[in-house]
């Protein structure tokens, strides 16, 4: 009977600490379906509007770099706590006001919280879990948070059909009383007082070194510039799918949801193949066809194909290689590190969300069409191959100068 009990927290562990690496999803898809509709509600442009996810973003990013080093010293659990209610506030917040101004800041005081679920849901399992282990660990927690994407937009535009679009961020504050309710159950400290580092200056010091390490650099680059290219495909996809293209709201989630399932089994098959295949090849992989989808992106644009059922399944193609390279590729960062892990998951972090809210940015500004994604994934996908191959090369000692 113990052993069931046992069972049951550890599934209802592993659930919760998927659910906290969710922030970043949860804060996006559920909120994509509604663009369109908030840029006519609030008078507003659909730049404007794209800096809303832009300021998520940037939270996200600022977060992690200061909660992963506090992390390092206070632990992991009494951070992620204070973190939840934060969000809770920020999420309510953005419910509460109608001046698109307004909301971009709680958007981005939303991320700034919600940035501690990210951060320290990797810093957690990177106390517990190294190597292959980690690999086959995390693709769990993404395979959990890759339902996210998949119910976010299907119940946001089920929302938006009924409410106005402020429902949606009631709906986050009730979802981080739940993570928060969950997590003071569930979550226990990781992090022992002797593995803790001696004083938060140490802790800030051991990010400067992590920063000297070339190996760990061009690996959490060449991950960031993945992800660069997936958060363009966030941004850009509902005036693509709903404006280019003509599809409705509802249409638009059943497609994002699509992917979001390519995404959820690709990360679960990168875990089973670790084992066998290395989390190296798994990226090739990842990116050999990341790089065949963002050419045809670029002929479908060039040719100018008309049915949608050609960008649909580029686009299917790209974002299904986030799935597969995520899980090695943190790994291998994590493998590479020389400090904390929660300097190191807050590094890792801040730089994709940099590169996410740049990525974004890019997207919604180029105008609304197909060629922007297409051009970013593009840049993205080459620049990552050549960071990875870099990374390989470079032994784990080497350090800048």
């Amino acid at each position: 009977m113990q052993a069931k009990h046992r069972s049951f927290e550890y599934i209802i562990y592993i659930i919760v600490l998927g659910m906290l690496t969710a922030f970043g999803p949860v804060c996006t898809d559920l909120y994509l379906p509604a663009f369109p509709i908030i840029t006519v509600q609030l008078d507003t442009t659909p730049s404007l509007v794209g800096l809303t996810l832009t300021a998520n973003f940037l939270g996200l990013a600022l977060g992690q770099i200061f909660i992963g080093p506090l992390s390092d010293y206070y632990g992991r659990r009494k951070p992620l706590l204070i973190s939840l209610v934060v969000f809770i506030v920020a999420s309510f917040l953005c419910a509460s006001t109608n001046n698109i101004y307004l909301l971009i800041l709680y958007r981005f005081f939303q991320g700034l919280a919600g940035a501690g679920g990210l951060v320290l849901s990797r810093s957690i399992a990177c106390d517990r879990y190294s190597g292959s282990e980690l690999t086959r660990f995390m693709s769990l927690l993404m395979s959990i948070n890759s339902i996210a994407p998949i119910v976010g937009p299907l119940l946001g535009s089920f929302i938006i059909s009924f409410a106005s679009w402020n429902a949606i961020f009631y709906v986050l504050t009730v979802f981080g009383i739940v993570l928060y309710l969950l997590s003071y159950r569930y979550v226990e400290e990781s992090l022992p007082d002797n593995m803790r580092q001696d004083s938060l200056s140490q802790s800030i010091k051991a990010m400067g070194h992590e920063l000297l390490n070339r190996r760990f650099l061009y690996l959490v680059l060449s991950m960031a510039f993945i992800m660069g290219g997936f958060f363009a495909y966030l941004a850009a996809s509902p005036f693509i799918v709903q404006k280019i293209y003509g599809f409705n709201a509802y249409d638009y989630a059943l497609i994002f949801g699509l992917n979001s399932i390519a995404i959820t089994l690709c990360a679960f098959i990168s875990g089973r193949l670790s084992m066998r295949l290395g989390d190296s090849s798994l990226v090739y992989v990842s990116l050999f066809v990341l790089s065949i989808a963002s050419l045809l992106m670029l002929s479908i644009v060039y040719f100018d194909l008309k049915d949608p059922v050609y960008m649909l399944l580029a686009m299917l193609m790209a974002v299904s290689m986030v799935g597969m390279s995520q899980s090695p590729g943190f790994s291998l960062v994590m493998q590479s590190k020389k400090g904390g892990s929660g300097a190191a998951s807050g590094i890792f972090g801040v730089t994709i969300f940099i590169f996410g809210a740049i990525s974004t940015s890019l997207a919604t500004i180029m105008g609304e069409s197909v060629l922007p994604l297409a051009i970013i994934l593009s840049i993205t996908t080459i620049i990552s191959l050549v960071l990875f191959v870099m990374a390989l090369k470079t032994g784990k000692e080497s350090h800048i100068s």
